[in-house]
């Protein structure tokens, strides 16, 4: 999960739409209507490319099981991760994680030496992408 970093606005802007005001209005209700309104004034309508949101807003420079807990109650910055909760397998995980941060940390140790087995391409067979939504041109 996303429990340490942050997002520019343009990565969860799917979420709101503008308004004929001009404002963010909220058009996914799977998002909790206040944590919705911190966003929409962090994530101004013509703000700069730069401004960025803590993906965990309760404790966001510390690598805990708090996101889980977020995405329970409807704070989760990313649909991506929102939808989690759709699907009892996924939502089971995301229970588990939230009320046991041992677990959260067992599954994270275990996803990471998965992870660290792929192994590193180096040289001209890999990228270091500027975005990480999009392969280098």
């Amino acid at each position: 999960a996303h429990t340490i970093g942050s997002a520019h606005c343009s990565a969860f802007s799917e979420r709101f739409h503008s308004d004929s005001t001009g404002k963010l209005a909220l058009i996914d209700p799977s998002l909790d209507k206040d944590y919705a309104a911190m966003l929409t004034k962090q994530c101004q309508v013509g703000a700069s490319a730069s401004v960025t949101v803590n993906n965990d807003p309760q404790t966001p420079t510390i690598f805990d099981n708090q996101y889980y807990g977020d995405l329970l109650a409807h704070k989760g910055l990313f649909q991506s991760d929102s939808v989690l909760l759709n699907d009892t397998r996924t939502m089971n995980k995301v229970v588990n994680f939230a009320n046991n941060q041992d677990k959260f940390f067992e599954s994270w140790s275990r996803s990471f030496v998965k992870l660290a087995s792929v192994g590193v391409k180096t040289g001209g067979e890999g990228e270091i992408r500027q975005s990480c939504s999009v392969i280098n041109a």
